[in-house]
């Protein structure tokens, strides 16, 4: 069995950069089990089944040095408890920290740009892994339906906010191997999350072949509109059981907010005093808002709308297989599309001061 570190450690490929010249990456390691003469496996391509280094514990440390003609990703293969374990790290010029460490999800790595934030990626994702561990520990053998809804709707919300943190560090380090290892391996992100980080991404990333058949499943698959396109029309009933079509809220405004959330969605909850604040400011010069609720029950989206103030136009089809959120390729919640009066779609994916801004520039 492999049990292999969080975040997106199963990704541990090597990724090729462009010669930039030979400079000298140190690597100091650390470890809290390990025995004098423990062995470790340095892998640096994906596509070998052999190391290209054998590392021996002594005092529980170990340290190499490579010249590097590239940056890459590299990772440490390992025994631990008879589990095959993994650490990826980013091999750098610079002085590189590996530490491992016997509890799962406590090993660290720092030291270099690439590696600081990949930690504080993993620091997240095990921060929520605690959280959920936590709730699923404390639910009881008999949980009602109920109990168990609200646990998935938990879930859901971390997953959400984890989602969000991915496509934020991808974004950051778009012109570096850790922005390629996480567009390269997108679990977590959505698909036009993906299209969107690969359309910034330098020429020299977007030619390498994982990424081209990644773009290319997408480009044929993906059922989103992009930016510029025309909004398809949809509807669905309104708290009060009458039917809205997306085009008569849209063809009312200069500027429509199409607003995809949930009651049980921690970060839209979070979000929605910022909407009803930003409806109010523009609303009379032309915003409008239709919110597409994801929610399966019914008084618990009737309740959040009271309780928000969200009182713009709301639908939603009480149905976890939304099939308009699916007609947008909309798989992370809060989602936003901004369109114009006609349906063009404007831009996707705002939320907070970057929606305000992109609001008010489009209605001076």
């Amino acid at each position: 069995m492999m049990n292999i570190k969080p975040i997106l450690a199963a990704t541990a490929i090597l990724l090729a950069l462009a010669a930039c010249g030979s400079k000298t990456c140190h690597v100091s390691g650390s470890s809290d089990y390990h025995q004098d003469g423990d062995t470790l496996y340095l892998y640096t391509s994906s596509e070998s089944e052999d190391a290209s280094d054998t590392l021996f514990v002594k005092g529980g440390k170990f340290d190499f040095t490579l010249e590097l003609d590239s940056a890459s990703v590299c990772f440490l293969r390992y025994r631990k408890d008879s589990i095959d374990e993994i650490q990826p790290f980013f091999l750098e010029p610079g002085e590189v920290v590996v530490e491992l460490h016997k509890e799962s999800g406590l090993s660290r790595i720092s030291g270099t740009k690439m590696n600081d934030a990949f930690q504080v990626l993993n620091d997240t994702a095990y921060k929520y892994q605690l959280k959920i561990t936590k709730l699923v520990e404390a639910m009881p053998e008999d949980a009602t339906d109920d109990q168990k809804n609200e646990l998935m709707s938990k879930v859901m919300s971390f997953t959400t906010i984890l989602a969000g943190e991915v496509y934020k560090t991808a974004e950051k380090n778009i012109d570096n191997e850790l922005g390629y290892l996480l567009v390269s391996n997108p679990e977590m992100l959505n698909e036009e999350q993906v299209l969107t980080l690969i359309n910034k991404m330098p020429a020299k990333f977007r030619r390498r072949p994982a990424v081209k058949e990644i773009e290319s499943y997408l480009r044929d698959s993906y059922k989103g509109v992009p930016q510029g396109g025309k909004i398809s029309d949809f509807s669905a009933a309104d708290p009060t059981g009458k039917k809205i079509s997306a085009s008569e809220v849209i063809g009312a405004h200069e500027l429509t907010i199409i607003d995809f959330w949930a009651s049980w969605c921690g970060p839209c909850m979070n979000e929605m005093p910022h909407m009803v604040e930003l409806y109010n400011m523009y609303h009379d010069k032309g915003l409008g808002i239709l919110g597409v609720s994801l929610d399966t029950d019914g008084d618990a989206w009737k309740e959040a709308i009271k309780k928000t103030g969200a009182l713009w136009p709301q639908i939603s089809e009480l149905n976890k297989n939304s099939e308009i959120a699916r007609q947008f390729g909309v798989t992370a919640i809060p989602y936003t599309i901004v369109v114009a009066r006609d349906g063009s779609i404007l831009t996707t994916g705002l939320t907070g001061v970057e929606l305000e801004d992109f609001v008010r520039n489009q209605l001076q």
